[in-house]
């Protein structure tokens, strides 16, 4: 009986609360409030989209609709329309409440919302849809021609990274190279390379600041952000010659590696279709993508931490790559990746050279054999044979990699590379050029430009595009590093300590600056420092000759000849030297080298020693020199090597006396050797005989004094960055 009662009780409660709830219109308004919110969130998606607003808009409008919905029906429950306005429901009289007639009004507003939703929804059906990318990109090809011969021209820039805990930026940046390597796939489009594209992700740059600096056209930029396993890239393209944006698309997909690749290629052919000429998609290897998501994230983050080339980073970089062929044995591009940070790690960290070739060469061959005609396999393949002094097959498989993507800029490097190692420095510095108008804020095409300007010549243009890589590389060693030796081979030995202790800070197992500093303290007479950064016996050899210690110095050539040739030289015996320096002749070919400042006392080095050892060759280096000094005087030059090898040319002339002049000028621009007095390179001995070479060691023993003093007090009070000498 009580149970029927107390049933019966609340039910009539839950009754009269519906009847309640009818008569105050809340379900009208909780109707109304849903269609309307629908609507709201679809024209919000439309405004991101159209107006490019940030990824996070759409979202904040459906957290306040779903923060609004509870507060609306309160609302509805405590206040009510009447004639007179709006009052509380309690305070309004039964006489007054017009409560039906709001509801049909509400009623009519859901009727209008409904029609409105399905005209959406039914017309959606109808309006063309993007079609997912294939698997392979099919050829796209525009009809409108340009009006222009002029190449069309796009920066990629870095993606945001708009997730909520902000940690996704590898993946940003990774998909932003991934799709700089589509687009630089397209006939037609030259693509900024990723190096000077990404220079302007920490910096507040405007479009033509970016546009002027890349030399580009168009920008492309975006956003990524990833939500559990959803992804959403957002993409724009801006028109750099009056800023506007020309096409955007955002794409809201599962988080998997064939969905990520499918909206690159519909980004790629959506920018065919936008651009003016004829421009076409190639068709992507298989063996170029990795149907595993958590390889293509492992791949991108390695490939990021390769890119950053300090000693960590490569080899967290080897270690990424590994994983990435442990999870899919297929994907090329981290086995061409991992032989690449192998070699790396010859200049930025402490590998020999032969390790790092015994590490990449299988490597290597997989990526071939993988994808034979992958211009990043090609050119890891390059990279292989210019560290293994094959200097045609660099050509053979940078043409390759070159004929197969004509965007790919670290080809051209290696391909001038090899010009280089043929004595081409014309041609070098050309292969060098055209990778840096494809990757123009490149700090190592920067260092190969202003280093091939400086070997044919032209010293000023040289010092500028150094100082351009200081601009926009502050944190990149290799600008400082060449101001650093222009410096110190004009004799400012004190200022090219302090750039090359600056450039150590950021490496400190950079090698050519431990070779830059070696060289200082030697000249400087700074010997047990000198000793620190002397690795290979030829180092510590000639060390030994400048410090007096003869004897052990011929101990280190008696006992390793072939690498200590140098060493021989500097105490005369040409014959044990000449071997080695006949190899290097040949491989470098420096006997068809055109005569440069940079080149010339190492030229005329190479000259006397063929000639004391009958080698023909030696003649024809004399004769290209003296053409090179006819029309020149000491007071031409302030680069010590170059006044030595000019005065010693003049001694292999049989002229001695006309050589003082040119050693003298070493003397008053500063030039510092000290011990001197215990170098034996031919001709040195003649001199021996004159007062005033003697005058003159005395006057680069002094200068060598007043530097080490310099540089002695630099390093009492170190700069707080500067790695000690240990």
């Amino acid at each position: 009986m009580l149970a029927n009662h107390i049933k019966t009780i609340r039910g009539r409660i839950l009754n009269t609360l519906f009847t309640e709830l009818k008569r105050r219109n809340i379900f009208r308004v909780a109707g109304v409030y849903a269609v309307v919110g629908w609507i709201l969130m679809q024209v919000a998606a439309l405004l991101e989209n159209s107006l490019n607003l940030p990824a996070w808009f759409d979202t904040v409008i459906t957290a306040a609709l779903l923060i609004g919905f509870p507060i609306a029906l309160l609302m509805a429950w405590a206040f009510e329309m009447t004639p007179q306005g709006v009052k509380r429901t309690e305070n309004v009289a039964d006489g007054e409440s017009i409560t039906g007639q709001t509801g049909r009004k509400l009623d009519y507003s859901i009727l209008g919302g409904l029609v409105l939703v399905a005209a959406l929804v039914v017309g959606s059906r109808f309006m063309p849809q993007k079609m997912a990318a294939p698997e392979v990109p099919v050829v796209i090809v525009q009809a409108q021609a340009d009006d222009t011969d002029e190449k069309q021209s796009i920066a990629v820039m870095p993606f945001e990274d708009f997730s909520s805990a902000k940690d996704q930026e590898y993946f940003a940046n990774g998909i932003s190279e991934e799709l700089l390597n589509v687009l630089a796939r397209i006939d037609g489009l030259r693509v900024s390379s990723r190096t000077s594209s990404f220079a302007f992700k920490e910096r507040n740059a405007s479009t033509k600041e970016i546009a002027e600096a890349l030399n580009v056209k168009h920008i492309l930029e975006g956003s990524i952000r990833k939500s559990g396993a959803t992804l959403r890239i957002t993409a724009q393209l801006i028109d750099t010659a009056n800023d506007e944006h020309m096409w955007s698309e955002t794409y809201d997909r599962p988080l998997t590696a064939e969905n990520i690749f499918a909206v690159q290629d519909e980004i790629a052919a959506a920018i065919v279709a936008e651009l003016k000429g004829r421009l076409s998609i190639g068709t992507i290897d298989e063996a170029d993508r990795t149907a595993s998501l958590e390889a293509l994230e492992l791949y991108l983050r390695a490939r990021e931490q390769m890119q950053l080339r300090l000693p960590d980073t490569l080899n967290t970089a080897v270690a990424g790559y590994k994983q990435v062929i442990a999870l899919d044995p297929e994907f090329a591009p981290a086995y061409a990746g991992l032989a690449v940070t192998y070699l790396l790690m010859r200049d930025y960290t402490n590998t020999s050279e032969e390790e790092a070739i015994r590490l990449a060469k299988p490597f290597v061959a997989r990526a071939l054999e993988l994808a034979p005609n992958s211009a990043e396999a090609l050119t890891a393949a390059a990279s292989l044979a210019l560290s293994e002094n094959k200097t045609q097959d660099v050509l053979d498989f940078t043409k390759r990699a070159i004929a197969a993507n004509p965007n790919y800029g670290l080809a051209y490097h290696r391909q001038g590379l090899a010009y280089g190692g043929l004595g081409e420095p014309e041609k070098a510095l050309a292969s060098f050029e055209e990778a840096l108008d494809l990757d123009p804020l490149s700090a190592v095409l920067l260092l190969n430009v202003g280093v091939y300007q400086g070997r044919l010549g032209n010293q000023a243009a040289a010092r500028a595009t150094h100082e351009k890589n200081i601009k926009y590389n502050p944190n990149s060693p290799q600008g400082y590093a060449m101001i650093g030796e222009m410096k110190y081979e004009n004799g400012d030995y004190a200022g090219a300590h302090t750039l090359f202790k600056d450039v150590q800070a950021l490496n400190p197992e950079l090698q050519s600056t431990r070779n830059s500093l070696r060289g200082i303290y030697v000249d400087a007479g700074l010997f047990d420092l000198a000793v620190t950064y002397a690795q290979t016996p030829d180092e510590k050899g000639a060390l030994l000759v400048m410090r007096g210690d003869l004897e052990a110095a011929r101990k280190i050539v008696k006992d390793d000849p072939d690498k200590a040739s140098f060493t021989a030289i500097l105490l005369g015996d040409t014959a044990v030297g000449y071997s080695e320096m006949r190899k290097q002749a040949s491989q470098f070919n420096f006997v068809a080298y055109p005569v440069s400042q940079e080149f010339a006392g190492f030229m005329v080095t190479l000259a006397v020693v063929f000639q004391e050892q009958a080698d023909s060759d030696g003649q024809i280096l004399i004769d290209k020199l003296n053409v090179y000094f006819a029309e020149k005087t000491p007071a031409d030059f302030i680069n010590g090597d170059v006044l030595f090898g000019a005065g010693l040319l003049n001694v292999a002339n049989g002229k001695p006396e006309q050589a003082l002049p040119w050693f003298e000028r070493m003397a008053d621009v500063g030039y510092a050797w000290a011990g001197i007095e215990n170098v034996s390179i031919p001709g040195m001995e003649a001199l021996r005989q004159y007062p005033k070479w003697l005058e003159i060691e005395k006057r680069l023993n002094a200068n060598a004094a007043k530097h080490r003093a310099l540089i002695e007090a630099q390093l009492k009070n170190p700069k707080p960055n500067w790695v000690k000498n240990e």
